[in-house]
C-alpha cells in the first residue's frame, strides 16, 4: 500500500477548484466514472466495504439499485480516489460507540487492502454525525468527513471533519452556483463541491443534467480538477501527525 501521497498546494497557481463526490457504490457509478473521464473531472467515491451485491442492493421506488463489488469498484475508480462511507452504511450516532468504531476501521482497512491506497477521508452515512462520531474520524487518521448540508459557498472551511458541500447536483441552485463561481473574478481561493449518488440519475431521469454540468465546468485553464483530498488538503495537512 502506498503510505506517502502527495498533494499539490493548487492555490499557488489557481484560484478555483472543482471536485466531485458521490456515494454507496453502486452501478450507476460505472457511466458516472466514464463521464467524468470523458470532461477530464475527478470524483471521490465513498463505499460501503461490508455491502455488496448479495447484501447492498436495495429498491428505490421501482427500480433496484445494485452494488458493485470491492474488485469491481477496483477497476471501476481508477484515476479517481475512494474513501470511507462506514462498513454497512448505518446511523453512526445510533449505534454504541464501540461498534461505530468498528464501522469506520473495518471499512478503512477493507478499502486500503484492495485499492492499495492510503484512505484520507470519508463521508457520513446519511450525513449524520455528532463530536464523538469526529473522535473517530481524528483517531483513524482521516483528515476530512463530507456532511450533507450544502452551504452554497465556494470559500475554503476550517473545520474540514465537518466539511460542507457547496451543493447537491439536484439543487433548485445548482446553475446559480455554477455560473456564480465560473464568473467569479474574487482572487481569494474558491472550491466547487458537488456531491450526490448516481443512482439519482436514473430515478430522475436527467443523466442530461450532469453531463451539461460537466461540460461547462471542464477544460477551464483558470481550474484546478481534484479529488477531494487533492483540493481539500497538502502535503502538511495530510501528513500531520
Amino acid at each position: 500500500m502506498s503510505e506517502r501521497v502527495s498533494f499539490m498546494n493548487w492555490t499557488e497557481k489557481y484560484n478555483k477548484a472543482v471536485t466531485f463526490s458521490y456515494d454507496d457504490g453502486v452501478l450507476q457509478d460505472i457511466r458516472l466514472v466514464e463521464l467524468l473521464n470523458q470532461y477530464h473531472l475527478k470524483c471521490t467515491f465513498n463505499i460501503n466495504s461490508g455491502l455488496g451485491p448479495q447484501n447492498g442492493s436495495f429498491d428505490i421506488d421501482d427500480l433496484k439499485i445494485s452494488r458493485l463489488s470491492l474488485y469491481e469498484l477496483k477497476e471501476v475508480y481508477k484515476g479517481h480516489e475512494v474513501a470511507l462511507h462506514s462498513l454497512t452504511h448505518p446511523f453512526l450516532t445510533r449505534l454504541p460507540l464501540a461498534e461505530a468504531e468498528y464501522e469506520l476501521h473495518q471499512d478503512k482497512l477493507n478499502i486500503e487492502k484492495t485499492f492499495e491506497e492510503k484512505v484520507l477521508g470519508m463521508a457520513y452515512p446519511y450525513g449524520v454525525y455528532n463530536q464523538e462520531i469526529v473522535e473517530m474520524l481524528k483517531k483513524e487518521k482521516l483528515h476530512y468527513g463530507r456532511t450533507v448540508e450544502d452551504n452554497h459557498s465556494f470559500a475554503l472551511q476550517e473545520n474540514l471533519l465537518k466539511f460542507r458541500p457547496t451543493s447537491h447536483h439536484n439543487d433548485p441552485l445548482l446553475w446559480d452556483l455554477v455560473n456564480e463561481f465560473l464568473e467569479s473574478k474574487n482572487k481569494d481561493p474558491q472550491i466547487l463541491y458537488i456531491w450526490g449518488h448516481s443512482y439519482e440519475f436514473d430515478i430522475d431521469d436527467n443523466w442530461d443534467r450532469m453531463e451539461y454540468l460537466c461540460k461547462i465546468v471542464s477544460g477551464r485553464p483558470d481550474i484546478y480538477y481534484g479529488t477531494n483530498a487533492q483540493v481539500l488538503l497538502n502535503d502538511t495537512e495530510c501528513h500531520k501527525k
